[in-house]
Formats: C-alpha cells, sequence, structure tokens
C-alpha cells in the first residue's frame, strides 16, 4: 500500500480556450514539480463554463458549440494529453466535448488522461438548469483501473444525488474525482461563510463518509460568466475529513496520501468498526411524483386519474 500525491487545482476560466489551455499546461508542470502524481482541474475548464445555469445565453451556447473538443482529436486537448504523456502523470480535466459523428451533440465531460493516453472519460449525468438545453446526458458512472487506484468520476451537480457516489463505490472506486463549477451565493459578506460554500461542503464530507472513499474535488475561482467562483479545491479522506483545501483562492491543495491502506482503515476499525458497503441493503425506491401522487390518493381513499 503505497502512498500518492495528489493535487487539486482551483484557477480561473475565461472565455479563451488557448489561454485556459496555456495555464492547464503550467499547473501540470507546477503540479510535477512538486511530486503530483494524480492533478485535478475543475468542471469545463478547457473552454470556461456556462455563463451560468439560470439565463439562457445564446452566444455562449454559440460559443460553447464553436470551441467544442472531439476527445480523440481535438487540437487542446491533445496538447494536454501529450504534456500528461511526458510528464508521466495522471489528470482529470473538464471540457465541452462535442460527439465525434454527431456535431450537433454535445455533452459537459470530463476526461481521465495519463501516461498511456486517455485512460477513459464520464459525461455528466445530471444537469440543472441550463445545461439541459445545451448538452446531452451521460447514462452511466463508469470505473477505470490506474497505477494509482481505481478512479471514478462526477461533475458537480452530480453529487447532490447520493446513487451517484454509491455507484461508484460498489464498483470498487477507490478515488471519487468531481470537477465542478460551484459559484457562492451572495448571501454574506465572508464567502467562507456563504451558504453555497457550506452546501458544497457538507455534500462533498458525506459523500467521502457514506462510501468510505477518498474525494477530489476541484473547483473555479473568481468572476467567470455572471457567476462568482469560491475555489476550495480539496481532497477529502474516507472519514470526511478534509486533508488539504485551497480556500477561497487560486490555487493548489496537494497532499500525499495512503489510499488503500486509508479506505482498509475505514471500513475495519476506524468508525467503529462499520464497513458501510459491506452492510448496505438495496432500497427499491420509484422517484417519481406521479408514484408519489397514487401513493397518497390511495392511501387518503382519494380518486386518481393517471392522466393528470
Amino acid at each position: 500500500m503505497k502512498s500518492i500525491c495528489i493535487a487539486s487545482i482551483s484557477m480561473q476560466a475565461v472565455y479563451d480556450k488557448e489561454q485556459n489551455c496555456a495555464a492547464i499546461l503550467s499547473r501540470l508542470d507546477e503540479a510535477k514539480d512538486k511530486g503530483a502524481q494524480l492533478v485535478v482541474f475543475p468542471e469545463q475548464i478547457l473552454q470556461g463554463y456556462l455563463t451560468d445555469t439560470l439565463s439562457l445565453n445564446f452566444d455562449n451556447v454559440r460559443w460553447q458549440f464553436e470551441q467544442a473538443e472531439v476527445i480523440s482529436n481535438g487540437s487542446a486537448i491533445t496538447q494536454i494529453t501529450e504534456r500528461v504523456k511526458t510528464l508521466g502523470l495522471y489528470c482529470v480535466v473538464g471540457l465541452t466535448e462535442r460527439h465525434p459523428d454527431y456535431p450537433q451533440v454535445l455533452f459537459n465531460s470530463v476526461v481521465l488522461l495519463g501516461p498511456e493516453g486517455e485512460v477513459g472519460r464520464y459525461r455528466k449525468v445530471h444537469q440543472p438548469g441550463d445545461e439541459k438545453h445545451v448538452y446531452y446526458p451521460g447514462d452511466n458512472f463508469p470505473v477505470f483501473d490506474t497505477p494509482l487506484g481505481r478512479i471514478g468520476m462526477l461533475i458537480c451537480y452530480d453529487k447532490v444525488f447520493p446513487e451517484s457516489t454509491r455507484e461508484l463505490a460498489l464498483k470498487g472506486a477507490e478515488i471519487m474525482i468531481m470537477p465542478t463549477a460551484w459559484a457562492l451565493a451572495r448571501d454574506s459578506d465572508d464567502p467562507n461563510e456563504d451558504s453555497m460554500v457550506d452546501s458544497y461542503t457538507l455534500f462533498g464530507r458525506v459523500r467521502a463518509l457514506e462510501n468510505q472513499c477518498w474525494m477530489v474535488e476541484s473547483n473555479h475561482f473568481g468572476h467567470h460568466g455572471n457567476l462568482d467562483y469560491h475555489g476550495h479545491s480539496r481532497i477529502i479522506n474516507p472519514l470526511g475529513k478534509i486533508v488539504a483545501c485551497t480556500g477561497y483562492s487560486e490555487g493548489m491543495a496537494l497532499a500525499e496520501v495512503n489510499i488503500r491502506q486509508a479506505i482498509t482503515q475505514a471500513r475495519s476499525t476506524d468508525y467503529i468498526g462499520y464497513n458501510f458497503l459491506k452492510d448496505y441493503v438495496p432500497v427499491q425506491a420509484h422517484p417519481s411524483v406521479l408514484t408519489v401522487r397514487s401513493h397518497h390518493a390511495k392511501q387518503y381513499g382519494e380518486q386518481y386519474d393517471e392522466g393528470a
């Protein structure tokens, strides 16, 4: 059980793909110099995120279509892939992905790159607000074997849904990686007291603890589009403890961790001997509005119309 060094990046995106790409390459070099073997970047850091998710901006939609890349041959993602190979490390990068055969189909994706090239990719399943008008959703949560451990990926809004990380854990993920574009609510003068920072922290720590897995989160920082992003890129251990965090700033959260040892301890002795995945019992639930309405109608003797 060897230790590895993980770096999670907090950085500001701009609507200039070449500039974002150059910043990513620079951060990769910096992370390598600091000993990192796995480097994680924010959601859609290559092209920049949507203006926001509550106002459909067609200029920004047009930008996403113009700047989207096919992962196998996109100019910017190819540069990043080659740098990763040269440096001999692994990294996760968020981008707007174009389908190789259907140019009108875009995905909000992350790609896992390594010395061998592309290891795998993940397309965002849960899409908030105006993402639904721009991107096609993914339909699975894959897990990939690497020399560093088994890696599963999710993106931002996915972590609101416990089934997403539970599926990764049940598939054997040891490191759950979550690039995000998580902005401030602007309801506090202190960004560390902001309600959206609070929920971001709560979701991340709980998802790590309830699955007794590592969680690596990477967030944007600064003003981008209509939003202000708060950073707090971080590394969370299988007990839900934050072991490294950038805080409210750009920068790099860096930690040397023993992935498998920490998971083994978390699932054997650290949490009063409880192994949550061993004790897990699947629940058959049907989260449908119609199902809920039907249940209440039958319970209270109300007439229920299936076509309503």
